[in-house]
């Protein structure tokens, strides 16, 4: 007479092999490195809607400052061009050109072209980034 042995009730052996957990880790592995690199992507994009903003407002209060300015005054002289100051990591620069709308000879008018630039760190692609605006200064 022959025995034999049984593990249990006849039915197949339950449960997770190594080979299942092993491609199961991998795909959730694989899933946690994409939400990391989305999130890298993210936090680079926010620190560069930050700097245009902020170099927006430069832009702005440079052009209301020139606005307020005497016609002939020494931050609108086209022989000094280009006119600069920094604030922080902003370079902020502007061209003046006399300019007679009407061809008349005189000079009535300035044309001016304001520029914030500043070096990105850490992003991909190139590295300098500008704001610019362009304007005209009437003689009072």
């Amino acid at each position: 007479m022959q025995t034999e042995f049984s593990s249990g009730d006849g039915k197949a052996d339950s449960g997770f092999t190594l080979i299942e957990i092993l491609i199961a880790l991998s795909i959730f592995a694989i899933g946690i490195l994409a939400v990391a690199t989305l999130q890298v992507s993210a936090n680079l994009e926010s620190r560069n809607s930050a700097d245009i903003t902020q170099a927006s407002n430069l832009a702005t209060g440079q052009l209301e400052e020139i606005i307020h300015l005497p016609f002939l005054h020494s931050a609108l002289d086209p022989a000094a061009s280009p006119h600069s100051k920094s604030s922080g990591k902003f370079l902020i620069q502007w061209w003046v050109a006399n300019a007679d709308l009407n061809s008349d000879g005189v000079v009535e008018s300035k044309t001016v072209d304001l520029t914030v630039s500043w070096k990105r760190l850490f992003a991909p692609g190139p590295n300098q980034k500008q704001v610019k605006i362009a304007f005209i200064k009437h003689d009072d």
